[in-house]
Order: structure tokens, then C-alpha cells, then sequence
């Protein structure tokens, strides 16, 4: 992977470990660059019972039904509890079926249809605010 898809999936795992923690149990399996869905598949074993979560990333400001499908045949085909999608905040996610999640990342956002990470989106704000406060805005 490069750098910046290293950073995005850094972000998207922090974002997953907030919902299921690793300190619960769980345990993250990223599937190799390239391969078929799902991306992750999250586990844990709870009373000799071990729960399953499929995982695909979107990052895009639209949802597309293919991604949906993919994610859904796959969640059907094997012993799953749960499928979830992650999208960055602001996605449009009307496509998306009830029976999978969508977990939204804030610290990237959908901004004119365009991904941007939220960082930058703050710190242009305040660039913006500081050009009009001198009068060069």
C-alpha cells in the first residue's frame, strides 16, 4: 500500500476499534491489497461462541449499489453476525440497505463532493478567517 492509503486505513481501523474493541476481544484481519471483499473481518470468541463482522471501506461520496451487493453476498455466504460499512462522514448512504451498518469516520468528511480530511477542512477555516480579519480575504 502507499502512504496515504496507509494513513486512511490507520484512520479506519481507530474508527473500527472505537465499536469494537480490541480490549473486548476483538481481533482485526485485513484481507491483502488487491483481494476480493470483504476488506476486514472482525472476531472474537464470547462464551464459546465465536462472532464474526465483515468490514468493506468506501471512501467516496456516494455509495455504489456494487459495493453494497459485494458486501451483502458475502455476509450471506458465510456465518456472519453483522456487516458493516465505513464511509466518511457526510457520505450518501441512502443506497444502503438495513441489516448493514455504516460506521461514518469524522475525521474525514465529504466536503462539495470531494473527500477531504477534516484537518485540512480546520485549518482552512482559520487561514480563511485570519485572510479576511487583515483584509486580503
Amino acid at each position: 500500500m502507499g502512504g496515504i492509503k496507509d494513513s486512511t486505513y490507520l484512520d479506519v481501523q481507530k474508527a473500527l476499534a472505537r465499536r469494537f474493541s480490541p480490549q473486548d476481544g476483538w481481533q482485526f484481519a485485513w484481507s491483502p491489497a488487491g483481494s476480493v471483499q470483504p476488506e476486514c473481518v472482525l472476531s472474537r470468541r464470547v462464551a464459546g461462541r465465536t462472532e464474526r463482522v465483515l468490514v468493506n471501506v468506501k471512501m467516496a461520496s456516494t455509495v455504489p449499489a456494487g459495493a453494497v451487493e459485494a458486501l451483502k453476498a458475502a455476509a450471506s455466504a458465510g456465518k456472519v453476525d453483522k456487516a458493516v460499512l465505513v464511509v466518511p462522514g457526510g457520505a450518501n448512504v441512502s443506497g444502503v440497505p438495513e441489516g448493514i451498518d455504516v460506521l461514518e469516520m469524522g475525521n474525514w468528511q465529504v466536503v462539495g463532493g470531494r473527500i477531504a480530511w477534516s484537518k485540512n477542512i480546520e485549518r482552512n477555516a482559520f487561514l480563511q478567517e485570519e485572510l479576511a480579519k487583515r483584509g486580503l480575504a
